[in-house]
């Protein structure tokens, strides 16, 4: 299994432990401009607010443990949560920003 494999799962244990529907959670891996992994956390509206915790205590915590487990395997990560709705309104602002520019 490879790195970005393995911190996928252990995302995937972690939140799927702390939200209510883990049916709806999705993790998307990809790169970005400065070549680092990213991981995007998608679950339901209600359970946002489980993955981020209160002031963001545990949402800091998951990406404490991430960049310390990716450093043992020589990577660079980042880590984004949102919902689904979130998700599509971004790609719907891309869309639409894309048929401007043409």
């Amino acid at each position: 299994m490879d790195a970005p494999e393995a911190l996928r799962e252990y995302l995937s244990y972690v939140v799927a432990h702390l939200i209510d529907q883990p049916q709806q959670a999705s993790i998307a891996v990809g790169h970005n401009a400065q070549g680092a992994t990213t991981f995007r956390i998608q679950v339901a509206q209600e359970d946002v607010k489980r993955v981020i915790g209160k002031h963001g205590h545990t949402l800091s915590a998951i990406r404490s443990l991430l960049h310390t487990a990716a450093e043992k395997h020589g990577i660079r990560v980042a880590l984004k949560v949102g919902t689904v709705k979130e998700e599509d309104a971004e790609a719907t602002h891309v869309e639409k920003a894309e048929d401007q520019a043409e």
